[in-house]
């Protein structure tokens, strides 16, 4: 990668997950990996500099179910007042040489690397401010910052995240079609959960990076 191009994410993993009943972060995959962990994985085999790690909910369990991994760890301790807080530390923790950065859901664990890794294709050869996969024609996450608009993610307040602004640029995203499932699959409330529960294991293989 062109060094003056450094990608960087911000994995958000703060919240309280009161519509799942739980700690969603810590649910456990078939492999017995924590939802968290798979989705820092799927990020850590791609083309990504630095990486971020929100936490605030439960944060030393979750701290524990990572384990030892080379990412920077922050606690939002304002995780209640919504995610916007979250995303406006993981941004302001990024190294000041990142060009640009993902937020990642941290209850999305089957991106595959690969297609985070043409999107940062697509942002080197485009500069677009905003790149966002979509999937037979879903627009999903994660979604790719150039830093010019990082300012003005963090001024976003309450429980949004950086789509807040992307009525502000609508003429300059970048919207890259993917072969990835993964990037339409998360977890928001039991019923997502018990769903997947239910689906054969060689689906959720399929989502696997």
């Amino acid at each position: 990668m062109n060094d003056s191009l450094r990608i960087g994410a911000v994995i958000l993993a703060a919240g309280s997950s009161s519509r799942m009943g739980e700690t969603k972060q810590l649910l456990k995959l078939e492999n017995g990996t924590a939802l968290v962990a798979q989705a820092l994985d799927c990020v850590r085999a791609a083309r990504i500099d630095e990486i971020v790690l929100v936490l605030g909910h439960e944060a030393e369990k979750v701290r524990a179910a990572i384990g030892s991994r080379e990412l920077k760890i922050v606690v939002n301790e304002r995780y209640t007042e919504g995610m916007s807080t979250s995303l406006a530390l993981g941004l302001a923790s990024l190294g000041e040489r990142i060009a640009a950065a993902f937020v990642v859901l941290g209850d999305q664990p089957f991106i595959q690397s690969a297609t985070l890794n043409l999107l940062i294709d697509r942002y080197e050869q485009t500069h677009a401010p905003i790149v966002l996969p979509t999937h037979n024609g879903a627009r999903g996450n994660p979604v790719l910052l150039d830093r010019s608009i990082f300012a003005e993610v963090v001024a976003v307040t309450g429980d949004v995240g950086a789509r807040a602004i992307f009525g502000n640029h609508t003429n300059e995203i970048l919207k890259v079609p993917v072969d990835d499932p993964g990037i339409l699959l998360d977890f928001d409330n039991r019923e997502d959960w018990e769903n997947f529960q239910r689906l054969p294991s060689a689906d959720q293989r399929d989502n696997k990076s």
